[in-house]
């Protein structure tokens, strides 16, 4: 007999379960029951579904079942009952109750603590003891206890709301999420935010999707114990308390346990190769991991180093010993490390380790079912351009991942906007002709991008006589045939497909200088315009042109004064916009023309139109250079004096 029969004596006055180390199970599958059962020559009454989450204050007991005891038994000992599931037994009261926590651990440990409406097949059993021995007197038929377990309403994101946005709670800059898995069976969410730049403490909440830009009900607050939160935004901010070596705070919010933390990240989440590959003047970036493991796939070609700063060497990082191929790093000065021979290579720089491995790629491809099967590899072809791999595929609806080599040594997974070695299998809903781009070197997590392909090319080029028709000049494409671009035009010019060919360009079939049409059978070059620079706009969905001119370009806004325009000039030779100048202190963005209808801002490193305002953190004098549509983006460099 089981451990319950021998302590019933016991259950009849403490009402605790049988055996609280109950095992995992599956309910049986049963037909619907009637709301009444037999029990012997007595019944067993069920009740409507139980809502865990309706519970009174300081409810202990739920009611089960009506129970309409049997005939009594001869020996004349008290009755009592229990609940009986697979072969787990729980006390019931006389009046059909058991422990409310104890029916939340069943239905939790079968189906997670979704509060929805879950289905336990059970009876009920009347014993009788003399106090020493147990005997079963009956037992009811099957019935269904349907209960809903208490938990909260979890969303499938939460974004941060407090003192390092203002306090507005329409922002989605800082999201806070889970895997995108069900909440219910993953309730870790994640987020990291910066430290606040003068290392005050953060003041936030957290708003729920469902109410961005609404009132702050359902918000997450500050519960009554530290480290805890409340839903409903039932208590006040929540706060971090500031580390004057954070850099970065990582936030873990247990949804169900209602627990939260900030963890202090001291590690920058990047750090910066260069080398001469690029004549030692452009720094790549490696993204970290917050735990000092940083990683990239970088072109090298000769010696190189590492440097925690894009912008200057300060504390920069050099060879304490190894090769080109795997070494340790110094702070304290040492040569370079060893060259390597031209080509892409996966760069791993472990700061905790002080160590640097470097490993060649000859491929990057995308391997899965989206391709039929696990056993082909689709190699990625690398968009100079875009500075990402790329490829253009006719998938399947599927699984699939990236990986160097055509080998699972070096792989990627997780999700399209976070992907790391060994994540998860990344997913493909509908088949269909797609663009999928791999950023693998970006001043972001490793990426990716999967559209579908419209036919258009990314780019078209302009090329004319301000570069004697020797250089080709990307305008960057949105999909759908139109091509946008910034440059300095002087003399006749015309548009073609390829960057590195002739073929299929396209000349002008009739207009001006500044509007008109094209054709791939065109008469010639386009007019030449005022010598100057110019917003170029290609449709080669109607096939036509514009020229814009850009009388001027210019910062606006700085130290709070909007209506006062900085004006730079253009540097031929540069391919710029630049001016040194004094800055306040403060936010500015720059604009054409002296005019709303184009301007850029955003981060200084992927500048787009109206993005948001820039700022720099002190005043003083700095160079300023602002190149638009080099490489099919704009950019600036603000360089203190």
């Amino acid at each position: 007999m089981k451990k319950f029969m021998y302590i019933a004596a016991a259950a009849l006055f403490g009402l605790t379960a049988c055996n609280e180390d109950y095992k995992d199970w599956v309910p049986q599958q049963q037909p619907e029951q009637p709301a009444t059962v037999t029990f012997g020559d007595g019944s067993v009454t069920t009740v409507p579904t139980i809502d865990l989450n309706a519970l009174e204050e300081g409810q202990a007991m739920v009611q089960i079942a009506q129970i309409q005891a049997p005939t009594a038994s001869a020996q004349g000992y008290a009755p009592f009952y229990t609940l009986n599931i697979e072969d787990e037994e729980y006390a019931l009261d006389s009046e059909g109750r058991m422990s409310a926590k104890e029916l939340q651990d069943i239905v939790a440990n079968v189906y997670g603590r979704k509060p929805v409406e879950r289905t336990i097949i059970a009876t009920v059993s009347m014993w009788t003891s003399n106090g020493t021995t147990a005997v079963r007197l009956a037992t009811s038929a099957p019935f269904s206890i349907r209960a809903i377990p208490q938990a909260p309403i979890i969303e499938a994101a939460y974004y941060l709301t407090g003192s390092i946005n203002g306090w507005d709670n329409t922002d989605t800059t800082y999201k806070l999420t889970n895997d995108g898995s069900d909440p219910y069976t993953n309730q870790t969410f994640k987020l990291r935010i910066p430290a606040t730049e003068d290392g005050s403490n953060i003041e936030f909440k957290m708003t729920p999707e469902s109410g961005l830009g609404g009132d702050w009900s359902g918000c997450l607050a500050a519960g009554a114990e530290e480290g805890r939160f409340n839903y409903n935004n039932d208590g006040g901010n929540l706060v971090i308390i500031a580390d004057p070596d954070a850099l970065f705070y990582d936030l873990t919010f247990n949804m169900l346990d209602q627990t939260w933390k900030a963890t202090p990240v001291g590690f920058n989440e990047f750090i910066y190769e260069i080398g001469n590959e690029s004549g030692w003047s452009e720094a790549h970036p490696l993204h970290g991991n917050g735990q000092g493991q940083y990683e990239a796939v970088i072109y090298l070609d000769g010696e190189f180093k590492f440097k925690p700063n894009k912008d200057n060497w300060d504390g920069d990082w050099e060879k304490a010993s190894g090769d080109g191929s795997a070494g340790t790093l110094t702070a304290d000065g040492g040569p370079n490390v060893d060259g390597v021979a031209a080509g892409f290579y996966f760069v791993q720089v472990d700061l905790k380790e002080m160590t640097y491995k470097i490993t060649s790629v000859t491929s990057i491809s995308i391997i899965g079912s989206v391709r039929g099967s696990w056993d082909t590899d689709v190699d990625m072809t690398y968009n100079e351009n875009l500075k990402c791999w790329e490829a253009r595929e006719t998938l399947n609806a599927g699984e699939f991942k990236f990986r160097a080599n055509h080998d699972w040594a070096i792989n990627w997974g997780g999700t399209f906007d976070d992907l790391s070695q060994g994540g998860a299998n990344l997913n493909l809903d509908a088949e269909g002709a797609y663009i999928i781009r791999l950023y693998l070197s970006d001043e972001a997590p490793a990426h990716c991008t999967v559209k579908p392909d419209s036919g258009y090319p990314d780019f078209v080029y302009e090329i004319g006589n301000e570069s004697g028709w020797g250089v080709s000049h990307p305008l960057f494409g949105n999909g759908a045939g139109q091509y946008s671009g910034i440059y300095y035009l002087n003399g006749e010019f015309k548009f073609k497909p390829n960057a590195d060919n002739w073929d299929g360009d396209f000349e002008k079939l009739e207009g001006t200088a500044y509007a008109g049409t094209l054709s791939d059978q065109g008469v010639g070059n386009i007019d030449a315009p005022d010598a100057g620079v110019y917003v170029i706009d290609v449709d080669l969905a109607a096939m036509t042109y514009k020229l814009t001119a850009l009388t001027s370009v210019s910062i606006i806004g700085n130290g709070g004064d909007w209506a006062t325009d900085i004006e730079l000039t253009y540097n031929i030779e540069g391919g710029c916009f630049e001016v040194t100048t004094e800055l306040a202190g403060g936010e500015f963005k720059f604009r054409a023309n002296h005019d709303w209808a184009i301007n850029w801002g955003g981060s200084f490193d992927d500048l787009s139109q109206d993005g948001a305002n820039l700022s720099v953190a002190e005043a003083g004098t700095y160079k300023v250079q602002l190149f638009l549509s080099y490489a099919g983006k704009h950019y600036c460099k603000i360089t203190k004096q």
